[in-house]
């Protein structure tokens, strides 16, 4: 970025009695020097953050954190080195190379068992395609040594999609007896969390976390905050994470039919597998009917063999169609995929 300034500078402006002058051009001055700091490199622009803080946590506790990288350019990215600059952290990606718009993340842990107090670090990712790159990420915690959690996060587990779950864990502070928990919240909308004091004048507190069933399917991560009086912090973090296994299973999600030419036909299967036997309701897509075409079933029972039909009537070029199957009694529909691409005879 390159600035053009002009030849007045702010002393020649005081000496002709211009203090408003010199004020503006000293103000679009900070600004564009501002902006040229501000300004992100190609690496960088690939991280949905630049910084990870943990806040407080008790000693002992799982303290995990993922940070998304998405490759936004056309040629592979490639992820040559993941490091942290101190024994309290440590970070791995879950894969190294990406494809343009493919995505990955890095895993961040904090050692709460060796470690307390504050604790200051840096994930430092290193790339060698495209380019040669380094990216700092600064991560802090304070690991709270006289707060006691278990077990040291809610872990769901594998839930099935639709049942919902519930977990507890116990909480207490080793050396205040003033220390209250005072309320808890979670900025998860799938997720209920109440505190209550342990029974029987027993110190401490019970943290149950109810787990919605309208949570979706995939991996979820996410924390409770322990809004606290009576110790060296006000909040407190836990860690809540699972897996929603789905209910109903496509496959292929995605089908290629190759390269067509006008008046080809195809035909692709999907199929729709139910842990239980299964009524599809109706399959729906923005496709035109009059290069696609497909029935919808109508029994029920555990799986479903789906037939696309392509007559090779859509407009020449690359296509990408995706259909919804809405089936009885689920709220959400699953989806499958066909791509390809319309070409012109030789």
């Amino acid at each position: 970025m390159m600035f053009k300034f002009c030849t007045i500078t702010p002393a020649t402006l005081l000496q002709k009695g211009r203090p408003a002058a010199v004020a503006v051009c000293c103000l679009l001055l900070c600004s564009a020097v501002s902006a040229q700091a501000a300004e992100l490199t190609w690496a960088e622009k690939m991280f949905d953050r630049l910084n990870q803080d943990f806040g407080t946590v008790p000693k002992g506790s799982v303290a995990k954190a993922r940070i998304k990288i998405t490759s936004h350019w056309r040629d592979d990215t490639h992820i040559a080195d993941v490091r942290t600059t101190c024994g309290c952290s440590a970070a791995e990606p879950e894969k190294t190379t990406l494809k343009s718009n493919e995505s990955t993340y890095i895993e961040i842990t904090m050692n709460t068992h060796k470690f307390s107090h504050r604790k200051n670090s840096n994930v430092i990712v290193t790339f060698d395609k495209p380019q040669r790159a380094e990216v700092r990420i600064p991560i802090t915690a304070f690991i709270q040594p006289d707060i006691i959690l278990a077990p040291g996060s809610v872990n769901f587990g594998t839930v099935d999609y639709g049942t919902g779950w519930r977990q507890k864990v116990q909480v207490s502070h080793a050396r205040s007896p003033n220390w209250k928990v005072r309320s808890a919240h979670t900025d998860n909308e799938n997720l209920d969390v109440t505190v209550t004091p342990n029974a029987n004048g027993k110190p401490g507190y019970e943290v149950s976390v109810l787990l919605k069933p309208t949570a979706p399917v995939g991996d979820f991560r996410d924390q409770v905050v322990l809004e606290t009086v009576g110790g060296e912090s006000s909040q407190v973090t836990v860690l809540v994470e699972g897996k929603i296994a789905p209910d109903v299973i496509v496959s292929p999600q995605t089908a290629s039919v190759g390269k067509l030419h006008p008046g080809d036909k195809k035909t692709v299967q999907f199929v729709v597998r139910g842990k239980k036997a299964i009524m599809i309701e109706k399959i729906t897509s923005g496709a035109d009917e009059s290069a696609f075409a497909w029935q919808s079933p109508t029994d029920e029972k555990n799986v479903h063999v789906i037939p696309i039909h392509l007559k090779g009537d859509s407009p020449m070029g690359k296509f990408v169609e995706e259909f919804d199957v809405r089936i009885a009694g689920r709220s959400e529909p699953v989806h499958f995929k066909v791509y390809g691409e319309i070409a012109a005879t030789e």
